[in-house]
């Protein structure tokens, strides 16, 4: 029943999370504000999500998970709410900096709390059904975001978003938080960490900063991007997006089955190479159609693995450290997206020529990360502690 419980929380607070990712940015081009000022202010909401969102997921460790997942049904639309109703840029990007805080809490938090309910049985199917969740009704939100963006206006449609926000607080009241929290020290204590458990919160966090850095550079702006190559509607764009988080929601679905048969790291390292050639060749594609299915497999591709590590990582994690470690992975992947975000606005500039720069750069650090993603896989493939998560004889 919790599990339950935290699965339908996941549906309603993405989904809103996905209205007004699919429509914010749009709206701020349709007020008057330029790319540059829209690059600027994705960057203060990832710095938000950086700096303010591991101080949340400490505390989250201190006070209880529960109870910072209801600060975050209040803040998170509350700070949007501000962004809509003003016109005054410094004030957008102070509250899209509080948003950001607290909207990295939906994950970092959720994270922490499917490892307290869960066995290692059974935990890489929960984590994998969960993220496929969060994909499926991120499909619903981007639709509902162009539906809802081109039939009520988008400022209306993210007035919906906001109020149905709320809604999270329902299935969270029935979830009972196991957790009681320690100090300040004790949570960034990590002298009773091994070695194998350094090593591989080292590779965990050198991936973060590689592909951090390359995605930063375009996924935020993927409404934009179809707005400025294609000329597409807001219904159009709300497609688009949605066809990317179907394909990955399906594919979420069975990654467990995959990591038992390829082996779990073998899996994320097939994936993370193919996504390579599919960014440099957005470089150059230029066709609507192939377009699309190109950026939805690479999402598809990309995605695939993130049920597999965030399993890997958080059960070699200690408990009490979940939250703190995920808020630390939040900080770098947040603060290298919050540079590439604002270097979005200039390096494409207002020219569509600026996007071929924009995927070879990106498509650049996806390579490193390959190197990265091999020495994790021949150290840690057939480690026990990840053979009783998957249970594969593959290696």
């Amino acid at each position: 029943m919790q599990v339950k419980l935290l699965y339908l929380y996941t549906a309603i607070t993405v989904t809103m999370q996905s209205i007004i990712r699919t429509d914010m940015n749009l709206f701020f081009r349709e007020v008057g504000f330029t790319n540059a000022d829209v690059g600027n202010i994705m960057s203060a909401s990832l710095w938000g999500a950086a700096l303010l969102g591991l101080g949340v997921s400490i505390f989250a460790d201190i006070i209880g998970r529960k109870r910072m997942l209801i600060a975050s049904l209040i803040f998170f639309p509350l700070a949007n709410l501000a962004m809509i109703l003003t016109d005054n840029l410094s004030l957008i990007l102070l509250f899209s900096f509080i948003k950001g805080g607290f909207m990295v809490v939906s994950f970092t938090v959720v994270q922490a709390m499917v490892i307290d309910i869960t066995k290692p049985k059974n935990r890489a199917q929960v984590v994998g059904l969960n993220f496929g969740i969060m994909m499926g009704v991120g499909v619903l939100g981007n639709f509902l975001g162009g539906v809802l963006g081109s039939w009520l206006g988008l400022q209306n449609a993210l007035f919906f978003a906001v109020f149905g926000y709320f809604f999270g607080l329902l299935p969270l009241i029935g979830i009972h938080d196991k957790f009681i929290g320690g100090s300040i020290r004790s949570i960034f204590d990590i002298s009773h960490f091994n070695k194998e458990q350094k090593i591989i919160i080292v590779y965990h966090f050198l991936t973060t900063v590689t592909i951090g850095f390359g995605a930063g550079l375009f996924i935020h702006f993927g409404n934009l991007i179809f707005k400025d190559l294609f000329n597409m509607s807001t219904f159009g764009i709300g497609v688009a997006l949605a066809i990317a988080q179907m394909g990955t929601a399906v594919s979420n679905m069975f990654t467990h089955r995959m990591g038992v048969f390829f082996g779990p790291l073998r899996f994320k390292l097939i994936t993370q190479t193919l996504v390579v050639p599919l960014i440099f060749s957005m470089a150059f594609i230029r066709n609507p159609i192939l377009f699309i299915i190109v950026y939805a497999m690479r999402f598809v591709l990309m995605n695939s693995g993130n049920p597999i590590i965030n399993t890997i990582i958080n059960s070699y994690v200690p408990k009490d450290k979940i939250s703190t470690i995920a808020g630390l992975n939040s900080l770098l992947n947040n603060s290298v997206r919050a540079i590439a975000a604002m270097l979005f606005g200039y390096i494409v500039g207002s020219s569509i020529e600026g996007y071929t720069t924009l995927f070879i750069i990106s498509g650049i650090f996806y390579g490193i990360n390959i190197f990265i993603a091999y020495f994790m896989y021949k150290r840690y493939e057939n480690d026990p502690q990840v053979k009783e998560l998957y249970n594969h004889t593959r290696g």
